[in-house]
């Protein structure tokens, strides 16, 4: 019987990243026929690159990844706007599978089709759809953002980094109290790389991950002092990703090359009110549940440094901003929205493993669940309408 519901789950499964795929690669293909569009202009920065010449990846940018993806399906004879859209696609059908990974792993008591049905759904919310913000992404931001290829592959590379983060640091705590506990070198080097490549990606998931890792490991570091090994260890195998980004913040700020704008500190009271109500639209389920939801469930290594990482993600946007022709750009609320992403994979988890629909564990209807649903369903339709509204419009985003 147990066997059966695994094979119908994983048909389910597998049926939903060929919709995911499918959906995914109509909208794309879409969008990169329009010129002005975000990925068009990437497809045409792909398009321009050279493998044996690999400077020219990086000759718009110093986050060659998706551009050099790109590039390698043009050499099988795929036309670009069908490599641009390939790729993307197949970004966002791995970002749902790797939700739908850490989806089972928290909610292991649920039914396959349950935990597929939230796991598209936590990949397709979008900030809430008000007067206030008529095409849901622009003024505000989006913890899903399907116009964007390069974000797209970070987020895969966010899903996988924070989890195996939080993995390697509970293994350190269950060989506690013993001093010798540390993590392998080639567990520590598997992070390091993890980190690095992430970075060729795109640096806005290391942008709010990385304060917030510091934090953590220094507020674990404060109470095991005596593993002093382990915390140096994890420094000298993230160094060079962390060296790496210092160098891609140099590039895109002017040092190594000329640049468009400089990062500056951008603080005001209009800005606070901005900020506040962007994360409010993005979060309002999340805030929901860490609200409502607070003593549901142990705090565990992967939410702490979930929460970590989008409370850096939103200071950073509050704080910094750039000058010049990018000043209207807001490329510091890119991290924002990646934490937010990874923050809605952890709450929705929470809110749907202490009870069942509008019903609590034992039973009982809750006002607390119908309130976590309705603000669901309207992050669900606003996504919904955001999709949509890329199909449908003419204009770029």
């Amino acid at each position: 019987m147990t066997h059966s519901r695994n094979r119908r789950g994983a048909a389910l499964e597998a049926l939903a990243l060929a919709a995911v795929f499918l959906l995914s690669w109509a909208l794309f293909y879409q969008l990169t026929l329009r010129p002005a569009s975000d990925i068009s202009i990437h497809a045409t920065w792909a398009a321009e690159g050279s493998f044996a010449d690999p400077v020219t990846f990086v000759r718009h940018g110093a986050h060659p990844m998706w551009h050099a993806l790109v590039a390698l399906v043009l050499r099988l004879g795929v036309p670009l706007a069908h490599a641009a859209a390939l790729v993307t696609a197949a970004c966002k059908a791995a970002e749902v599978w790797l939700i739908r990974r850490l989806m089972g792993r928290a909610l292991p008591d649920r039914s396959p089709a349950a935990v597929t049905g939230l796991s598209l759904c936590v990949a397709t919310v979008s900030s809430l759809l008000t007067p206030y913000n008529p095409m849901v992404y622009l003024g505000v931001g989006t913890p899903n953002t399907w116009h964007s290829p390069t974000q797209l592959i970070a987020m895969v590379w966010m899903l996988i980094c924070v989890p195996y983060t939080a993995r390697c640091y509970d293994r350190f705590e269950a060989a506690l109290p013993d001093p010798r506990a540390n993590i392998p070198w080639r567990e520590g080097a598997l992070l390091g790389a993890l980190l690095l490549l992430s970075l060729t990606a795109k640096p806005t998931f290391m942008q709010a991950f990385l304060p917030a890792a510091c934090l953590f490991f220094l507020a674990a570091w404060v109470r095991h002092p005596r593993n002093s090994r382990f915390f140096l260890r994890v420094i000298a195998c993230v160094l060079p990703a962390v060296a790496f980004m210092i160098v891609q913040y140099m590039y895109y700020f002017g040092i190594i090359v000329p640049s468009q704008g400089d990062m500056v500190l951008e603080i005001s009271l209009d800005k606070l009110g901005r900020v506040l109500l962007s994360t409010l639209l993005i979060q309002a389920f999340p805030l929901y549940v860490l609200v409502f939801f607070r003593k549901d469930g142990k705090r565990d290594t992967l939410f702490n440094l979930s929460l970590i990482m989008d409370a850096a993600g939103v200071i950073e946007y509050l704080l910094l901003g750039e000058n010049g022709r990018r000043a209207a750009d807001g490329n510091f609320g890119w991290g924002m929205m990646g934490a937010a992403l990874m923050l809605w994979v952890v709450t929705a988890a929470r809110f749907f493993a202490s009870g069942r629909g509008a019903r609590e564990a034992d039973g009982r209807v809750s006002a607390r669940r119908v309130g976590g649903l309705t603000l669901l369903g309207w992050h669900l339709l606003s996504g919904v309408y955001y999709v949509v509204y890329l199909f449908v419009t003419d204009g770029v985003l």
